[in-house]
């Protein structure tokens, strides 16, 4: 049995608060499963991550009325979220880092990043998604591990697709590189890679 996670500071029990507004209801229903899916990969128990995205709920339900005045409210709370993630990480003494490397084994991973079978085993792409910048990692884990399309991925983020299609390229050619695969010799598997990248396709095969 862990011990409770420390309250962070400035935050309050949702139902400590004033009436929530519908636009939050609507925003917690909408944001929350992807919220839970991702703090559960970082601290490998579904319990730990409902906790962590309660308490990102409730800072955010504090603090509604000036999120909602920001221009990306939903970058603003994916930011709330993966700091609460690594807080309650480093409190159970954790690296903040994908702890089920299971998350990996993906069809759709293997295949943006090493279409031809180069790789031996995975352990070498979560090594190497491990040391990308910090919006390449949560684009890749979100479209390739956890299997979002493009256009859900660019919502939780709170970027546009585009956006997402041009970090994920970025991200696949730096893998590529990174994992020592010959990128250049292979224009015909890019296309059909960026083809995929566009139409969403990929995100669905695990």
């Amino acid at each position: 049995m862990t011990d409770p996670l420390p309250a962070p500071r400035g935050a309050a029990p949702l139902s400590s608060l004033p009436p929530l507004s519908a636009d939050f209801r609507a925003f917690h229903q909408l944001y929350r499963p992807a919220y839970v899916r991702w703090a559960e990969l970082f601290l490998g128990a579904r319990a730990d991550a409902e906790e962590v995205v309660d308490r990102t709920f409730e800072q955010l339900a504090a603090e509604w009325p000036d999120v909602l005045r920001l221009d990306g409210p939903a970058g603003h709370a994916w930011s709330v979220l993966k700091r609460h993630t690594v807080e309650a990480a480093h409190a159970r003494g954790r690296r903040a880092v994908v702890s089920d490397t299971a998350a990996f084994e993906t069809r759709a991973l293997r295949y943006a990043v090493d279409p031809i079978g180069e790789l031996a085993e995975s352990l070498s792409i979560y090594q190497a998604i491990r040391e990308l910048p910090e919006r390449q990692h949560d684009v890749i884990v979100l479209r390739y591990c956890v299997g979002y399309s493009t256009e859900e991925t660019a919502d939780i983020l709170g970027i546009s697709v585009p956006g997402v299609r041009s970090t994920a390229r970025y991200a696949r050619h730096r893998l590529k590189e990174v994992l020592g695969l010959d990128d250049g010799d292979r224009p015909e598997a890019e296309r059909w890679d960026v083809a995929r990248e566009v139409s969403g396709d990929d995100a669905q095969v695990h």
